[in-house]
């Protein structure tokens, strides 16, 4: 029952109690009370119930792991309105936003999920408890169906990119313009000159041919290779944020795909840890996207050490043509990383490889914390300590003449897009 009626169910126990000092009171409150429980079941019975009700949850299709995605539950009543207490059945282990809504039915109810990894969340039924028409009573149903839906790497960012892209307006997520006239090795078109137009795109045959001075436009070269190499093993599991090291990489390789299937080259993926686990052949087009999701989908940290050698001794026999490779994993020290070291060198007298690392946002801030306490003191050295090593490793790489491209969670797409254009731009591919 409502407030309401529990309110009227107390109002007759004071004649009830009269009746002590008035016998023929105690029968009136005992009528009152009947009439008070009487009134509080109608009116339950009258409240909107399953044949009544109806819900459906609208939502994306695939959910983005790590970033907000909306969900839209859509109340309908037959016949009238009524308030009503609503809770959606949403996954335990994703945030949600809210949990229950107290409102006016038929209604449209959003909250936001944002799951906590790739996989699957279970969605159950929507619980409504509606009260009748006096407010005295409810009646609670369970509506709509439970549903399983699919989680894949965050796809917001290839939303955000396309529809900021549409708008010429991609400064909006750090990234530069995706291409400049005149610079790159591949023909476009001849077109007037302009006067940003340097000296060596100026086409004399076109112009004398015209009687206009005449430009040729370059742009980079298409139908690259760019290979995204996942590192799944045990140091990728390691969380940063909300997410591991592992997912945060995923995300950055979406978007870069993504942009490079669009600019025109061709995209693959090899996934290792201490063996070789995917190996997805490079394609052009908008559906090898979908297969670049479809393997990265069941790519879970494993617990043992990646195996660099193995991998890239696998990837010269595998891939022959040169290509961009772009390598997501972790290092530790100069030890640890000896083997990519050593297998990045290798890589460089035929191919271009790019070393992706994930900062640990937990590691930095307590490098940088101010110490209270000896503990503080501590964890402050250790953590001196790691970024120390890691910077050690890294520098070897970029002596080596190896790229490499250190970053947190929230720069690292757009650091790696631009780096991926710039080199686009230089014709280093």
């Amino acid at each position: 029952m409502t407030w309401r009626g529990a309110a009227l169910l107390v109002a007759a126990l004071p004649v009830i109690a009269a009746g002590a000092a008035v016998p023929s009171l105690y029968g009136a409150g005992l009528g009152l009370l009947a009439l008070a429980v009487a009134a509080v079941i109608v009116d339950g019975r009258r409240a909107p119930g399953r044949s009544r009700l109806a819900a459906r949850r609208e939502h994306d299709e695939i959910l983005s792991a790590g970033a907000a995605n909306q969900i839209v539950v859509r109340i309908d009543v037959r016949d009238r309105a009524a308030e009503a207490l609503v809770r959606d059945e949403s996954p335990a282990s994703s945030a949600t936003t809210a949990m229950r809504w107290r409102g006016r039915v038929p209604a449209a109810i959003e909250y936001v999920v944002t799951p906590a990894r790739r996989g699957e969340l279970s969605f159950g039924r929507t619980v409504i408890r509606t009260e009748g028409a006096w407010r005295l009573g409810w009646r609670q149903t369970a509506v709509g169906e439970p549903e399983t839906v699919r989680v894949d790497a965050d796809l917001t960012a290839v939303r955000a990119f396309e529809a900021l892209a549409r708008r010429g307006q991609l400064a909006e997520l750090g990234l530069r313009t995706m291409r400049l006239s005149t610079e790159g090795s591949e023909f476009e078109r001849i077109r007037e000159a302009v006067p940003d137009d340097p000296p060596r795109a100026i086409n004399w045959k076109a112009t004398a041919r015209t009687g206009k001075l005449m430009a040729t436009e370059l742009v980079p070269e298409r139908a690259q290779p760019v290979i995204i190499c996942l590192d799944h093993g045990r140091l990728m599991g390691v969380g940063a944020g909300a997410l591991t090291k592992l997912d945060h990489a995923i995300n950055a390789a979406l978007l870069l795909v993504h942009v490079a299937l669009r600019t025109g080259d061709r995209a693959g993926l090899l996934g290792f840890a201490d063996t070789v686990t995917v190996a997805l052949g490079p394609r052009a087009g908008s559906t090898q996207l979908r297969r670049f999701l479809d393997a990265v989908r069941p790519m879970r940290p494993g617990e043992t050490e990646a195996d660099y050698d193995a991998t890239f001794a696998y990837f010269s026999r595998w891939q022959t043509r040169r290509s961009l490779v772009v390598i997501f994993t972790d290092v530790l020290d100069p030890d640890q990383g000896s083997a990519l070291i050593r297998q990045c060198a290798r890589l460089r007298r035929r191919h271009l490889p790019l070393v992706v690392t994930v900062r640990d946002p937990a590691v930095v801030d307590a490098a940088r914390a101010v110490p209270l306490t000896e503990e503080d003191a501590y964890a402050r050295a250790v953590a001196s300590g790691l970024l120390a090593d890691r910077e050690d490793t890294l520098r070897v790489l970029r002596l080596s003449g190896v790229e490499t491209i250190d970053a947190d969670t929230r720069t690292l797409s757009p650091r790696l897009v631009n780096r991926y254009l710039d080199l686009k731009r230089r014709s280093r591919i």
